[in-house]
């Protein structure tokens, strides 16, 4: 947001505030502020933020998390036992709970320690393609966190409303795409306890020649006990499994549009299209017809009003993401 900077601005818009917008259920929290004066001696406040998810950043796992039931379930638990009903309540953050149980299905076999909890929730997103977020209660003054399923608009179903975004339709102003291998991943070998032969190693995916190409999870550390008592081969055989499916998640071909929305066009924010929802992106020119999942949403406010960016398709990795890749 960039805004005058005034005595009420200043006071205003603090670090930590939350800020929202009346009628929307979403909200975000100030992280950072820049004050600056241009040569003409105008003087301007920007702040920038994270949606309220941000919060589970400052949380880790707490211990071993085994969890054997329903993604949307084992994401509700992460968050629950790391942030609301932790058994060292300092680590409860106030005014936090769970929101409607949706009842998703799709398994999931999940072990983590010691981990960032919002990277496992990212984690258990990729494999689920569940999303999640924290929602502002305005008048209970609750941040609410649950698990949603983005809704699939693309042209090639007829249950909802499709939506289209191409330069043809004039809805998109800007547009980049991206089109790379560079992070490919199709072929996973994950080893699990044990040493030399005895090491216990499960194989996800088949590809082959050129087409195949691997790589290596090293889960040494991912334990086959549950409270001192050992687990059976199969059960240890899906913890291995889901470790593999994540890595595959985090490393799948680049198809990445981004591109700045017209909100003044056929096609409106929230109603039409919101994060998570899958949608069709379309450039006759370029030769590109894709149905996508919309990743990001970059909300812009200035004087001139709202501007929106959007990301549909697969994030480009960064450099911070391989790293944490590499720790997993």
């Amino acid at each position: 947001m960039h805004c005058a900077l005034t005595k009420e601005s200043l006071a205003l818009l603090q670090r930590e505030s939350i800020i929202y917008k009346k009628g929307d259920s979403e909200a975000g929290y100030i992280e950072t502020r820049n004050l600056s004066q241009d040569s003409e001696g105008k003087e301007i406040l920007v702040i920038k933020g994270k949606f309220l998810t941000g919060y589970l950043n400052r949380r880790i796992v707490w211990g071993t998390e085994i969890l054997n039931t329903t993604s949307e379930v084992a994401m509700r638990s992460l968050v629950s036992n790391n942030s609301i009903s932790a058994t060292d309540t300092n680590r409860n953050i106030n005014n936090l709970i769970l929101g409607t149980l949706n009842n998703f299905t799709g398994n999931v076999d999940y072990q983590t320690s010691y981990k960032n909890v919002a990277d496992e929730l990212e984690s258990l997103s990729n494999t689920s393609n569940l999303g999640y977020r924290i929602n502002f209660d305005t008048i209970n003054k609750q941040l609410v966190f649950e698990v949603y399923e983005g809704l699939d608009r693309s042209v090639n179903q007829s249950v909802n409303a499709r939506c289209i975004f191409s330069k043809q339709f004039e809805n998109v102003l800007e547009q980049e795409y991206t089109d790379s291998s560079n992070n490919y991943k199709n072929l996973v070998l994950v080893g699990g306890i044990g040493e030399g032969t005895a090491r216990k190693l499960i194989t996800i995916g088949n590809s082959i020649s050129l087409d195949r190409f691997e790589v290596f999870n090293d889960q040494k550390s991912l334990s086959n006990e549950v409270d001192g008592v050992a687990m059976s081969d199969t059960d240890y055989n899906l913890l291995l499994t889901e470790k593999g499916n994540e890595t595959l998640a985090e490393n799948q071909e680049i198809k990445t549009f981004d591109s700045k929305i017209n909100i003044n066009s056929n096609l409106k924010y929230k109603v039409d299209y919101d994060l998570g929802d899958i949608i069709t992106f379309v450039s006759k020119k370029w030769g590109v017809t894709s149905d996508t999942r919309i990743i990001q949403i970059t909300e812009i406010y200035e004087e001139q009003g709202l501007s929106i960016d959007i990301t549909f398709g697969t994030n480009i990795p960064t450099l911070i993401d391989k790293i944490k890749s590499l720790t997993k």
